[in-house]
């Protein structure tokens, strides 16, 4: 089968630019609106931590990472709402019959969601949560006490990666990375695996499995160690190499490799649909 029927460049940059024409008042408006919350949210946090902030130099790490953790989620959302035309049945008879290929289709999304608006919201993210920092006013706290935001530092993406000054490990930063981005390829497949309420049923699905593990690893440890409580876990680790265990090691594995199983299955249930 010719390749052109799989992806033609004309055509895919014809896709893009509808999809653009058709959705950018609301490409728009959520960049906006996650940046204003991010401000809002940041802003809160910093100012209710003030003193915490001033007694304790890591706690202004801790309150970058909750944010960004919060600021993440949201982006979640607007890669979770990917392909919205597969959600009413007439427009993914129209969306499907509309000229260019599964792959195309496919590709047109993904660059969108994940390609080309996940750079824009780490820049978002870094705007805002910076601005909220400069928004803060100096004032006395206690009587002995006074709150000098000068003393704040700047966000800085490296603070993500930073535990008292030191940086993480080699293989904790690439866990991180990669665990954000098979994150979020994870819930871009569940835009093409279910029909309605996608995202929702995503979520629902993710809580399920998640303690479902939880459930099967605390019933694994009381079977093969009895001395363990019912609702303690034990994992018998053991070092794969020099500086990873065998918990880390599965951990980064399943970061670095996962991604590539929730894009496949996204174009295929695609593809899938279409058949």
């Amino acid at each position: 089968m010719s390749f052109n029927n799989h992806f033609n460049f004309n055509r895919f940059v014809r896709l893009f630019q509808q999809d653009l024409l058709i959705n950018r008042t609301k490409y728009l408006l959520a960049i906006l609106g996650l940046g204003l919350i991010t401000y809002l949210l940041t802003y809160w946090f910093l100012s209710s931590s003030k003193s915490s902030i001033m007694s304790y130099a890591e706690s202004i790490n801790n309150l970058y990472m909750v944010c960004f953790m919060f600021f993440m989620m949201g982006v979640g959302v607007i890669v979770g709402t990917a392909f919205p035309d597969l959600t009413d049945k007439i427009k993914t008879a129209n969306y499907l019959l509309s000229p260019g290929s599964a792959f195309e289709k496919f590709l047109v999304q993904f660059l969108l969601r994940i390609g080309i608006f996940i750079p824009i919201a780490l820049g978002i993210f870094w705007i805002a949560i910076r601005l909220a920092k400069a928004s803060l006013i100096p004032e006395m706290l206690y009587e002995t006490h006074f709150f000098d935001p000068a003393v704040v530092p700047y966000f800085e993406y490296r603070l993500l990666v930073t535990r008292v000054d030191k940086v993480w490990d080699i293989w904790q930063i690439l866990f991180m990375i990669f665990g954000f981005f098979s994150y979020g390829t994870y819930l871009f497949a569940g835009t093409t695996y279910f029909k309605r309420y996608a995202l929702v049923k995503t979520v629902v699905i993710s809580a399920i499995l998640f303690f479902s593990c939880i459930l099967f690893s605390m019933l694994l440890s009381n079977i093969f160690y009895t001395q363990t409580k019912f609702f303690d876990i034990r994992l018998q680790t053991f070092y794969v190499t020099e500086n990873l265990d065998s918990t880390e090691f599965s951990l980064l594995s399943i970061s670095l490799l996962s991604w590539v199983f929730f894009i496949g299955m996204a174009y295929f249930k695609l593809k899938e649909k279409e058949a």
